[in-house]
């Protein structure tokens, strides 16, 4: 057998091996997409100072350019984070009808830092 052969018959073997060893990509959560949805007009109504919004179990994280956020007068600013979390809210009760418990707001720079958190109970 050829060396060509042999790194052929070896690339292929490999390429099958990664294939099997791969894990299926996670069906997307239609619960989540709905409430993903609902909170992403945050980025269109404030697009210099939102930069992106997560869902995730209980808890709404919104990602933002801290500079644009403090440039912003301190009753907008409390407007905002008002408005967001008021936004999560309704979003989770309508995709958890019946259900209660705790809700979380964090707003986070960039980089991940915790500038400000909020809870509320529905």
């Amino acid at each position: 057998m050829s060396m060509f052969r042999r790194l052929g018959a070896l690339t292929a073997l490999a390429c099958a091996l990664a294939g099997c060893a791969q894990k299926p990509a996670p069906a997307s959560d239609p619960v989540v997409a709905k409430e993903q949805s609902a909170v992403a007009v945050l980025k269109t109504k404030y697009p210099n100072v939102i930069t992106g919004v997560d869902v995730k179990g209980n808890t709404l994280i919104v990602y933002v350019e801290p500079n644009a956020m403090y440039s912003m007068d301190e009753d907008s600013e409390a407007a905002m984070k008002a408005e967001a979390l008021q936004r999560w809210k309704k979003a989770w009760t309508s995709a958890h009808p019946h259900q209660h418990g705790v809700l979380r707001m964090v707003v986070n720079d960039y980089f991940g830092r915790e500038l400000f958190k909020s809870s509320t109970t529905v």
